[in-house]
């Protein structure tokens, strides 16, 4: 028999098929748009690690050229304000180096940077000078310089911040991250900065005399993440100052504009409540006054990618790009599950570029309308694609070995939650579904928001036999308001885990073919604690995976990279802590964590496993060695591929579809 679509001899993911992913990681645009660099993360087998190398493209021409090998991992790629030299940060075995490459004689100068990156590169328009963010260590006065003779050395870290690690980084109590200036003929680097906060995100202004960048404090009155920009002089002279001095809220990822008069960036004029996070908005700043407005107060989404994916590491990208020689900046717009491209100017105008069912999560803008994109679908990882003048053209192929494969597309639906609010979802069918037959459940809850966009867990679990589900429902960080994001902050497992029940409720009358009493309930961190919150509140789903979860607000409370940030009182952290009711979990549970999670500490982990298996609960502990609280997404390839076999294996175990 002949298939004209050769669509039987296909397969679905598989946690193996981790190790043929490709995926684009950052772009850079060419100021005149004629020529794009990016880069290309792929898993290496053999060293159990990653590889990201750098590409090339001229647009006149149809294939790109690789301009790195062997162990790269390349990242902050940074064009000059001409377009004729290309910079950015090579690491390999022998450390890192700012590497330097003229395109009109293809000479390259690598300068050697040791063991420290920078980050953030940004050329100034004399095409020589370079700023970055770079981690400088510091030694606090108080502090015995040298050892002491006869004496051997203490083995000691001396705490005096209240945010004095990172996940992913580790311990940073003894380091900052600071602005320095590298000159590119010399290789000589000069600190900008000596600040006792950590500063980033450096941008040159038009005529080169000033530095734009970003400061965040440690300190217990400045909530997580709220940062501030500064303005410093160049070459140094007096100290930095606050751009907008009458600033309540934050402002992140500032971007000149092309008449050195406005700044735009991402922040909003609001000093948060206690453990309430406001959107960032995107705002325009008049340097000379030292005020902002955001670009339109009726636009409530927030800026940057806030989905969910396994495909690339981190959260969300914040980020505002002015283009150069235009009036317009550029952004993301985290919207209703997608993650959207718009543009905006100084007089306030903005309007939307890419929209659909897709996440755009990375960009580059160049003069003339013209903007690369990175764009994924719930088919793609993740496509270069150029944007011009209203029209999209791929540039990419990075995994044409997906068309070989069998997925199941997500079907997306709204169900009604409390107050009649229409609650956002996603269901993905079987890959082998059968109307006339019954299958078991995954509800997967998220930490930010699920999206439009390609997750290879949710394949496998598909490819397994399972329906899988996943709602925004209220507490979703972006994507459907400001309120919306509030909605469950202050009340964990309250609203956020009825409208979840109510969602679970809904796909049994919508589906008959789901098997109610074939259900199992995973997430992590966020996703976690209502993974953990819900076995300890219903007995209706048949097996749970809590991951890198919360589990205990009390001890959380200043174990976290977060910092120290208590909901109300003692009394109330308790009763928003999932192990205050497992008395009442019967529900066979996996949990997964990572020991160098700075984020969720393992405690968490280790106090959940103790309070079940004293009770003599079905419960089972992996704890992955060396590994963050990104496993999932940045985590070994082995032990992600583990990862997914674990959760797997333990849903096929109790919720396996009948034959």
């Amino acid at each position: 028999m002949v298939i004209a679509d050769g669509s039987e001899r296909k397969r679905g993911l598989i946690p193996e098929d981790l190790l043929k992913f490709r995926w684009l990681e950052e772009i850079a645009l060419a100021p005149d748009g004629g020529c794009v660099a990016y880069t290309v993360r792929a898993p290496d087998g053999e060293t159990n690690g990653y590889r990201i190398h750098l590409y090339l493209r001229h647009l006149e021409e149809k294939a790109a050229q690789r301009l790195t090998a062997g162990d790269s991992r390349v990242s902050s790629l940074a064009w000059s304000r001409d377009g004729a030299q290309l910079a950015w940060n090579h690491q390999d075995a022998e450390g890192n180096a700012l590497c330097v490459l003229r395109l009109a004689d293809g000479v390259q100068r690598n300068i050697p940077l040791g063991d420290e990156p920078v980050s953030g590169l940004d050329w100034a328009p004399d095409g020589i000078h370079l700023a970055a963010a770079r981690w400088i260590p510091v030694r606090h006065p108080l502090e015995r310089r040298g050892p002491q003779p006869g004496v051997p050395a203490p083995t000691i870290k001396v705490i005096r911040r209240l945010r004095y690690k990172r996940d992913g980084l580790g311990w940073v109590h003894d380091r900052y991250q600071q602005i320095v200036v590298l000159n590119a003929l010399t290789g000589d680097l000069q600190q900008v900065t000596h600040s006792e906060c950590d500063c980033s995100e450096p941008a040159w202004s038009l005529d080169g005399t000033r530095l734009a960048f970003v400061a965040t404090a440690r300190e217990q009155d400045i909530p997580a993440g709220q940062g501030q920009i500064y303005l410093c002089d160049w070459p140094p002279g007096p100290a930095p100052r606050p751009l907008l001095p009458g600033w309540q809220g934050s402002a992140i990822s500032p971007a000149w504009g092309n008449d050195d008069r406005h700044i735009a960036f991402a922040g909003h004029n609001h000093a948060p409540p206690v453990n309430r996070r406001n959107h960032w908005h995107p705002c325009v700043a008049d340097v000379a006054a030292g005020t902002a407005a955001e670009l339109d107060e009726e636009l409530d989404a927030e800026v940057g990618n806030y989905g969910v994916s396994d495909q690339r590491p981190g959260l969300s990208n914040v980020s505002v790009k002015w283009a150069p020689g235009d009036r317009w900046f550029y952004f993301q717009l985290t919207e209703r599950g997608a993650a959207n491209l718009w543009r905006g100017d100084a007089s306030g105008r903005s309007e939307r570029l890419l929209r659909g069912e897709s996440t755009v999560f990375q960009y580059s803008p160049a003069s003339g309308d013209v903007v690369a994109c990175g764009l994924a679908s719930p088919a793609s990882p993740g496509e270069l694609v150029l944007w011009r003048a209203g029209q999209c053209e791929r540039l990419t192929d990075l995994n044409p070995w997906l068309r070989d494969m069998r997925l199941s597309q997500p079907e997306s639906y709204e169900y009604e939650g409390l107050d009649g609010a229409a609650i956002h979802a996603w269901l993905l069918r079987p890959t082998d579904f059968d109307p006339q037959r019954r299958y078991p459940l995954v509800l997967y809850v998220h930490c930010s928001m699920f999206c439009w966009d390609f997750n290879h867990e949710h394949q496998i679990y598909a490819n397994s036999g399972f329906a899988v589900a996943y709602f925004n429902q209220r507490g979703t960080t972006a994507g459907y308001g400001q309120g919306w994001t509030w909605a469950s902050q202050g009340d964990q497992g309250g609203a956020d885990y009825r409208e979840t029940m109510l969602g679970v409720d809904d796909l049994l009358q919508r589906h008959p073919w789901i098997d109610g009493g074939r259900m199992g309930v995973t997430g992590g961190s966020c996703g976690g604690f209502m993974t953990n919150w819900i076995v300890g509140h219903t007995d209706r789903f048949a097996a749970a995976v809590a991951q890198r979860s919360i589990t205990n607000n009390l001890s959380h409370f200043g174990t976290s990279d977060i910092g120290p940030e208590r909901w109300t009182t003692p009394e109330e952290d308790w009763r928003q802590s999932p192990i205050a009711y497992m008395d009442d979990c019967h529900t066979p549970l996996l949990i997964i964590h990572s020991d160098e999670d700075h984020r969720t500490s393992l405690e968490q982990a280790e106090q959940l496993y103790g309070a079940l298996r004293w009770r003599r609960r079905p419960v089972e502990l992996v704890i992955f060695e060396g590994e963050n609280h990104g496993l999932s997404t940045s985590g070994r390839p082995g032990n992600r591929i583990e990862r997914l076999h674990r959760i797997q294996d333990w849903f096929l175990r109790y919720l396996a579809p009948v034959p």
